[in-house]
């Protein structure tokens, strides 16, 4: 079965996705304190401006690096569309992000973004 959120979005464009990824960017930053706790510490968080990639852009996504302090990359692809279908649309028609590879619905791409660089102590 095909997760309907992951199909071809043939009405993107570039700059709603820029402007999508400064509300998720904003989303993320919100939700790190939550994230980790014991036993889990914080090892890199995001660092710097996204890096755009229109090399990684497909099916109506629009790809960006973002850069950890530990000098890692996270690559997301942010559907191009009106932000209320990403975030408000609970259904599966929602259109997914890509976090590394893997079709996200927002929250939990907000929640991806936001547990990078936690680890557990060695």
């Amino acid at each position: 079965m095909i997760n309907p959120g992951t199909a071809p979005l043939d009405d993107a464009q570039p700059d709603v996705a820029a402007a999508n990824l400064e509300v998720f960017l904003t989303a993320v930053r919100d939700r790190v304190p939550a994230m980790g706790g014991d036993p889990l510490v914080r090892t890199a968080e995001l660092s710097g401006d996204p890096v755009r990639d229109p090399a990684a852009d497909r099916d109506g996504r629009f790809g960006w690096d973002l850069p950890f302090s530990d000098g890692s990359l996270l690559r997301v692809l942010m559907p191009g569309v009106e932000l209320s279908r990403l975030r408000d649309d609970i259904s599966a028609q929602a259109p997914c992000l890509y976090v590394n590879g893997t079709a996200c619905w927002w929250n939990d791409a907000v929640a991806r973004v936001a547990a990078e660089g936690l680890r557990m102590p060695l």
